[in-house]
């Protein structure tokens, strides 16, 4: 169980945090990918919608979160920087509103130049996965067309380090039962690359099946095995880089258990998780173009159950044994417009 004022803190309507997917399409074809890219990129009302939503509620927050997410949000660039513009543009006039921005991408677009432009608008953290060194990462995450993608995202990885820019980049580095070996090469290179400056940090990640058409087609890590690879990957790590854990038992909150986040499809669809797309209980409602958000309160309940319960397991992963519609009853929070 978490603090109860650590869990009260959660609800207030002066945080928002929106997880915005401007296209769900993806130039990788990545292995173990859970995703369908049946959604394009998000149309212009859609757009407007979530500038509506930002403009209203402004002037009623003391912090706004925003995540880019997808698919791979870099190629829906322009899309980041319309809503980016617009939300420096709010911030000019409520200065007071503390503001974090971060994104999620697989880092072949984020060149220096783009890097330059996200940082200006406050884009400033972001989460870049490696599977291994070359040859390991470009055979589970290669290009729509087959192609490596491994000496293009580290030429950029490397351009960030020898820029002056504010920014923080994790390094996520995936582990299976296939690379583990590899990693040991991948970590060394990556301490001689970016060891001891402080923009670069590592978080360990084992593959997982979590759906869509590639679940169960590759091998994953279990247990004390998963645990024991990970602890020796990071203590080969020593010093050089900050490692983050992510998922702390007893600690962490997860985003979907947190009432006043919320992630915003491509095409408008409201979800609370950002690995359950398939699953209709993560479909809790939609943004009008006046940018209401309409929310169906029982679905909402569900992934915020933890706030009532106070339930660590709920809280850090509510998608874990989440019940159905008709097994929970409405919890009196509602995520304001």
């Amino acid at each position: 169980m978490l603090e109860k004022n650590r869990v009260l803190s959660l609800i207030t309507n002066r945080f928002l945090e929106l997880i915005i997917l401007p296209t769900e399409q993806c130039n990788f074809r990545c292995t173990y990918c859970y995703e369908d890219f049946a959604i394009g990129r998000m149309k212009s009302n859609v757009i407007e919608a979530i500038k509506t939503l930002l403009t209203h509620r402004i002037s009623t927050l003391d912090e706004l979160k925003i995540s880019w997410f997808g698919g791979e949000p870099l190629l829906a660039i322009n899309s980041i920087y319309h809503i980016s513009h617009h939300i420096q543009d709010l911030l000019n006039k409520y200065p007071q509103v503390f503001y974090q921005a971060g994104m999620t991408t697989n880092a072949l677009l984020l060149n220096l130049e783009t890097l330059q432009k996200l940082v200006s608008l406050g884009i400033k953290t972001y989460q870049v996965s490696l599977d291994g060194t070359e040859d390991m990462h470009n055979k589970t995450r290669p290009k729509c067309n087959g192609r490596g993608t491994f000496r293009e995202i580290w030429c950029n990885l490397l351009a960030a380090r020898d820029s002056q820019l504010d920014f923080s980049i994790m390094l996520r580095i995936h582990v299976t039962p296939e690379n583990i070996l590899d990693l040991y090469e991948l970590i060394e290179n990556i301490k001689a690359a970016f060891g001891y400056d402080s923009r670069f940090s590592l978080f360990f990640k084992a593959i997982e099946n979590l759906g869509g058409k590639n679940a169960g087609s590759f091998k994953v890590l279990y247990g004390k095995d998963k645990e024991e690879i990970i602890n020796k990957l990071k203590e080969l790590v020593g010093d050089a880089l900050a490692i983050k854990n992510i998922n702390d038992k007893g600690s962490y909150v997860c985003y979907a258990a947190q009432p006043n986040s919320l992630v915003i499809r491509a095409d408008g669809r409201l979800s609370k998780c950002t690995v359950a797309f398939q699953d209709e209980r993560n479909v809790i409602g939609q943004i009008a173009s006046d940018g209401t958000l309409h929310v169906n309160s029982d679905r909402l309940a569900l992934w915020i159950r933890g706030i009532k319960s106070q339930i660590s397991s709920e809280l850090s992963c509510p998608m874990y044994q989440l019940p159905s519609q008709s097994k929970i009853k409405n919890i009196p929070i509602e995520v304001s417009s």
